[in-house]
């Protein structure tokens, strides 16, 4: 990953080089820019690839998991970014994406959009590859970008940033890869010179970052969301096993760090309690053949501390009602909690933890999500099932921004509209030409 800036001149330095590399991309014809992406792509795409390889083993020994569970990883996560879809996403969002190259339209009202002049991506935690979409979606918009990732991730981006350099010098020099203390002025010289903001975290982070960044900086802020499951009585008693093995690639991709990866999942109408704990073992089992992160006695301290007060928590609740078990313990990677109530979504206490939750009807789930409405990023159901359309249209109505297959949550289209919002069109500004 590039060292961090050392001192503001060399911030300064660094964004002066990201202005004229920017310079150059917005001249540039839009379906070029899109080439270039479509081909450093196609290049982590291909499992015999070089620096894919090289950032395989990279990335196994940093989250100690098997080249495999990486692969899966990078397989979900670059499958969309084809040129064609990328093209189809600028005329979905802006109309035309020959707007990006110039002004358009009849005589009379014509218009133009253009990318910021510079941009700032914080990233945050979590999925290797969803800040390389961060700097695509700037790119694809000819925008230069300066992307500071989050303390201690991985380096992934630096070496898509590395590739892309490789296939293309001029819109390589158009990203930089760089962190910098946490308040040095070396932030503040990158966050001023940029234009527009993209910022994913937690939200007092991202409530202390619209005090930092100024006035007539635009911000786009991605907050906290959650993901869940629905497993309906007919899907489970039809295949149990497609079942399991859907939800277990949606719990365990990347560890669950991501905010498309369930936290629950609602299990309708279980025949007992044995069906439901049943259940969670086959879960925990899939989990942890599709991430082995080793046990959780061998984790850090924190996670170890949090773990085990949910643990005792947990127990606690069950002695009292009689409702329910954990599945994986101490020396596990995975903890699955069936519990015969219904429980709404919330964020782990640590990570790992999936709850099964018995629910009397999918209409429940509805009205759960509809208590953490503005908070659930995706719905995956198990299907097919009766009446799915007038599930999607309860689920929206809920708050849902997503419903996606199970076993597809974390692979969405390239125009997925992150947190409800348009991607590409809350990037640019459009300018208008009357005559």
């Amino acid at each position: 990953m590039t060292l961090p800036p050392a001192d503001a001149a060399d911030a300064r330095a660094r964004c002066a080089s990201l202005l004229r590399a920017g310079d150059a991309l917005v001249a540039r014809p839009v379906t070029d820019v899109l080439a270039v992406l479509d081909r450093v792509a196609a290049r982590w795409r291909d499992p015999a690839d070089p620096a894919r390889r090289d950032a395989e083993r990279a990335l196994a020994a940093r989250h100690r998991v098997p080249v495999g569970a990486i692969a899966r990883i990078l397989d979900a996560g670059f499958e969309g970014w084809t040129g064609a879809a990328l093209a189809a996403r600028l005329t979905d969002e802006l109309g035309d994406a020959r707007a990006l190259d110039g002004f358009i339209g009849p005589d009379g009202r014509r218009r133009a959009a253009f990318g910021p002049r510079m941009a700032v991506v914080l990233a945050s935690s979590g999925v290797p590859t969803t800040p390389v979409g961060d700097v695509i979606d700037l790119l694809s918009v000819k925008s230069p970008v300066w992307l500071k990732p989050a303390s201690g991730a991985d380096d992934l981006v630096a070496r898509f940033a590395s590739t892309l350099r490789e296939v293309d010098p001029g819109i390589g020099a158009a990203v930089e890869v760089a962190g910098w203390p946490r308040g040095s002025s070396a932030g503040r010289v990158a966050l001023g010179e940029a234009d527009l903001v993209v910022a994913t975290g937690r939200a007092e982070t991202l409530a202390e970052l619209g005090r930092i960044v100024g006035g007539a900086t635009r911000l786009v802020l991605h907050g906290p969301r959650l993901s869940a499951a629905i497993l309906p009585r007919e899907a489970l008693a039809d295949d149990p096993d497609s079942c399991v093995a859907a939800l277990a690639d949606d719990v365990a991709f990347a560890g669950q760090v991501g905010c498309l990866s369930p936290v629950v999942a609602w299990v309708e109408r279980p025949s007992a309690a044995a069906e439901l704990e049943s259940l969670a073992r086959a879960v925990q089992d899939a989990c942890e053949e599709r991430w082995p992160a080793g046990p959780r006695s061998g984790a850090d301290p924190a996670e170890r501390a949090a773990w085990s007060e949910w643990r005792a928590r947990a127990t606690i609740e069950r002695a009292a009602a009689g409702s329910g078990g954990v599945v994986g313990g101490a020396e596990s990677a995975w903890s699955v909690e069936w519990r015969l109530g219904s429980v709404p979504p919330a964020p782990p206490p640590a990570p790992r933890i999936l709850v099964l939750s018995a629910i009397e009807s999918a209409e429940v789930a509805v009205g759960l999500c509809a208590r953490a409405r503005g908070r659930i990023a995706s719905v995956g159901i198990a299907g097919p099932r009766r009446g799915e359309e007038e599930l999607a249209v309860a689920l929206a109505g809920a708050g849902v921004e997503r419903i996606a297959p199970l076993g597809r949550m974390q692979r969405p289209p390239v125009g997925w509209r992150r947190d409800g919002r348009p991607t590409l069109a809350d990037l640019v500004r459009w300018v208008d030409q009357e005559r």
